[in-house]
């Protein structure tokens, strides 16, 4: 049971970078000492690193590419039912543009037959795109991030620029109403902010772990896009503040 729980813990920090005492202790619904404890004997496994306040992840070699399939592994039942949801959302002949992130690159498992142009960065979107037919796809280029495996270079935004987006679909490492809509790559951050001013319609596409979150980085507001889509299971403080401020829960 406890090696389980280690394993769990080890991916949940090699897939966020950095993660706090905190987080873990909510993620994991598991005591402080406890935590203190787990951190520790992964440390000393060399698996992460204990810095102060929380565990940060160690680079390895091929160690890119290792983080971004453990964020594909995590919450894989929520992250289909989002993805599920979000294609709902997409109507025959939009222009989409479709954010980093292992969430929203599943979309295309469930667009069935309806044509649409696609415009991203994202690695595996674009690798689940690439054999579509009824797809037309749009490339951005720069600097490529491998932890991310998608491009953060602040000048794609320029290329974004040029586009007029029907419905951007966004990703977030973070939620929070204090912390805002959050990421925690600052270049990854300012394409974010571009492709929402050229959206004419933007949904924020998350699971409920991230829900109340912290990142390191704010690039919007938490009440700035109008529609979460989720699976649901995040705490009533969240749900009283969706409320109040009219924010679609999908």
């Amino acid at each position: 049971m406890r090696q389980e729980r280690l394993e769990k813990i080890e991916e949940y920090v090699s897939s966020n970078g950095f993660v706090t005492m905190e987080q873990i202790r909510d993620e994991f619904q598991i005591a402080m000492p406890t935590v203190r404890k787990d951190i520790s004997e992964l440390a000393s496994q060399g698996l992460i690193e204990k810095v102060y306040g929380g565990a940060k992840a160690i680079t390895k070699t091929g160690g890119h590419l290792h983080k971004f399939k453990n964020r594909e592994s995590l919450h894989v039942a929520e992250k289909n039912t989002i993805a599920a949801k979000a294609a709902g959302l997409i109507d025959d002949g939009d222009v989409i543009y479709i954010d980093s992130g292992t969430t929203v690159a599943s979309i295309f498992n469930y667009i069935g037959d309806k044509h649409v142009t696609v415009i991203t960065s994202n690695l595996a979107a674009i690798n689940s795109i690439a054999g579509t037919e009824n797809v037309d796809l749009y490339i951005i280029g720069g600097k490529f991030n491998k932890d991310t495996m998608s491009v953060d270079n602040a000048s794609a935004c320029e290329l974004i620029g040029g586009y007029n987006i029907d419905k951007a679909f966004m990703a977030a490492t973070g939620y929070s109403i204090e912390g805002g809509i959050a990421q925690d790559s600052p270049t990854e951050c300012e394409i974010k902010r571009f492709a929402l001013e050229r959206a004419t319609e933007s949904y924020l596409l998350i699971d409920s772990s991230k829900i109340g979150r912290k990142a390191l980085i704010r690039y919007a507001e938490p009440d700035s896009i109008r529609t979460i889509v989720t699976d649901g299971a995040y705490d009533k403080e969240y749900k009283k503040y969706f409320k109040e401020n009219g924010i679609n829960i999908i």
